[in-house]
């Protein structure tokens, strides 16, 4: 049986209620007139009203037919003493669609979270598996100066939760499905000649771009052969900075069709090509680091032809138009509006990272290390991104345009806060155990002692901005919600005179090596969110509530350290018991240490809420239920 919302407005008052649609095409409502069921095949079903004045007809502005299979509402709203007039296409379009329900989006979303999972081991195997074959010698450090351009493109520019697919999908679930096609046809085509040309631009002149961002590089001396190799393996990348615009839209595409899972998987692929060939690479006794630039582009020339075959009827279904034509499409001109404040804003946190490889690059091993720990902070913050923030996208953008604003300030709310509690509770255990993870994870073959002390400390300074990285996240996600790019650009831009001058101080001045650069990427994060907040607060009123917000901070504040203490404890009192026991691998008893404390270190974040009864078991019930509540 279906069901429809019927919202009429008598005599000055708006009355909702819900009732059922059997087969007769007769209803009578609680106002005393019938409403009329056609056959519909236009753009508007009329109410009939059998007033003492005769009959009536108004328009209904929306109409959204749905199957049981689809389990969309059929939404009427009444036009009362209003001229009759037909609906645009615009509002048949899915913005009008409610999302899907509690049970299938936690059924979709522990499938993108465990095909993120997947990526991310995949990804931080990649990185175990360097660091083993290469250290944070020559190779590995030349690996990490030339895929920073490469890298921004394919992984940042075009990657899950890039600007390019975040755009894509939120204009995208605003249109209609021709206008979709047109769109992706047009942007893809467009951003494959620029694609192209950047290409071309870098190809040329590799080695003076490398001189701008790594000067130690041709300062040091004995960075002489790190130098040749990273222009070898930067020429041999140029396909990521071809294909990172198509990819992009097409997981953008993806995930406005409600598929996030091929995105989220997607990025295995390189990881398992660069896997590859460092293995080739130690086992046959070629260490010069070629073939990981091969392995790099491969993958990303692979995720292409996969979405190739995805979307292939989408892809090349639709005829292009003239060139002329296609840079005067109302869509496009909104597309890259959005888009290139977007890739600005990154492109200025990119130069923040260009910041700190030019300090880096002065330090001997730095960069491959700060590469190391950012890996092994941000896996879990990325996880956290595809299975909240991702999701979700799509949703904001539909609620900026069909309801209320205090509703979206509710929901984003909600979404901090569980994106809050998932990344305390694992940073609080992790900055702990950051040292017997990086040893077990990393030492071997040419990582030895001296670089898993290195890493160890970094990623400590990188965990404390560990929670900001995904606030500014979910912020940046909203901004493009509502269309603004400028706030996120102007904010960026200013994180980018602050790191600067952070690494300056502490590098120069305060002579705080790489970690003084770890440090001052946190720094930079949080007081970006905290200036996104405000500039979000200006327009959502009621965001941003201080005397609301000390409760969960102190509530998560004690958490922290109460997971904290007993990380440390418990990790202390296990290497104790194992090296008793008759376990003879070391490996293995590290392992068992690590797990069993980290598993009591995070009960114990969440034992607070419950034991303190504050804000109680609501509280720990409503963090489950908060993606229901934001669909519903």
């Amino acid at each position: 049986m279906k069901t429809a919302v019927y919202s009429p407005k008598v005599d000055g008052v708006l009355e909702s209620f819900q009732f059922p649609m059997p087969r007769s095409s007769i209803y009578r409502s609680s106002t005393g007139g019938f409403l009329h069921r056609r056959k519909i095949t236009s753009q508007s079903i009329f109410y009939h009203s059998t007033s003492s004045t005769g009959p009536v007809l108004s328009p209904f502005k929306r109409i959204l037919i749905t199957s049981r299979s689809r389990r969309r509402m059929i939404t009427f709203e009444l036009l009362a003493n209003s001229s009759i007039k037909n609906i645009d296409d615009d509002d048949l379009t899915q913005d009008h669609i409610p999302p899907a329900s509690g049970g299938l989006f936690f059924k979709n979303a522990t499938l993108i979270g465990l095909a993120t999972i997947a990526s991310k081991i995949l990804g931080l195997l990649r990185e175990i598996v360097m660091a083993s074959s290469f250290g944070i010698g020559p190779v590995a450090t030349a690996f990490k100066y030339a895929a920073v351009l490469p890298g921004f493109a394919a992984s940042l520019l075009g990657g899950v939760n890039g600007p390019i697919h975040i755009t894509m999908a939120t204009i995208l679930s605003k249109l209609p499905e021709d206008r979709q096609r047109k769109l992706f046809q047009h942007t893809n085509t467009i951003l494959f000649v620029v694609g192209i040309t950047v290409a071309a631009i870098v190809f040329v002149f590799a080695e003076l771009i490398l001189h701008v961002y790594a000067p130690g590089l041709w300062i040091m001396g004995e960075s002489q052969i790190t130098r040749e190799i990273a222009v070898k393996q930067l020429k041999i990348m140029m396909p990521c900075l071809i294909l990172a615009g198509p990819v992009g839209l097409g997981f953008g595409y993806m995930s406005a069709e409600g598929n996030n899972i091929l995105p989220a998987i997607s990025p295995a692929l390189s990881s398992l090509l660069i896997i590859a060939t460092c293995l080739f690479s130690t086992s046959s006794g070629r260490s010069s680091g070629i073939l990981i630039s091969f392995g790099a582009s491969l993958g990303i020339f692979l995720q292409w032809i996969v979405q190739v075959i995805v979307l292939w009827k989408r892809w090349y279904g639709v005829v292009l138009d003239p060139w002329v034509n296609m840079l005067k499409s109302r869509d496009v001109y909104e597309f890259f509006s959005l888009l290139l404040p977007a890739t600005i804003s990154l492109g200025l946190q990119q130069i923040a990272s260009f910041t700190d490889l030019c300090f880096a690059s002065l330090v001997p091993g730095a960069a491959a290390g700060l590469s190391y720990a950012y890996l092994m902070v941000m896996a879990p913050v990325g996880l956290m991104s595809s299975i909240i923030v991702l999701p979700l996208v799509p949703t904001f953008s539909k609620m900026t345009k069909t309801t209320s604003w205090q509703s979206l300030v509710e929901a984003l709310k909600r979404v901090m806060l569980l994106s809050m509690v998932a990344i305390l509770a694992i940073s609080s255990v992790t900055c702990i155990l950051a040292e017997p993870i990086i040893r077990l994870l990393f030492e071997r073959h040419s990582f030895d002692s001296s670089a898993s002390a290195l890493v160890s400390s970094l990623f400590f300074f990188y965990s404390l901005g560990s929670p900001f990285f995904i606030l500014r996240e979910l912020l940046v996600s909203v901004f493009y919600a509502f269309g603004n790019g400028k706030g996120p650009f102007l904010v960026s831009a200013g994180a980018l005179a602050l790191n600067a001058i952070l690494d300056w101080l502490f590098v120069s001045k305060f002579y705080l090596g790489a970690e003084g650069l770890a440090l001052s990427t946190s720094f930079t994060t949080a007081l970006s969110v905290v200036v996104l907040f405000y500039l979000l607060q200006r327009r959502l009123a009621g965001l941003l509530d201080v005397a609301e917000l000390v409760c969960p901070i102190l509530l998560l504040s004690f958490c922290c350290i109460t997971s904290s203490f007993t990380t440390f404890i418990s990790y202390k009192m296990f290497c104790r018991i194992f090296a008793s026991n008759f376990i003879r691998f070391g490996w293995f008893k590290e392992l068992l240490s690590i797990s069993f404390a980290g598993a009591l270190g995070i009960s114990s974040f969440f034992l607070p809420i419950i034991l303190l009864n504050i804000l109680g078991l609501e509280l720990a019930r409503g963090f489950s239920n908060t993606l229901i509540v934001l669909l519903y």
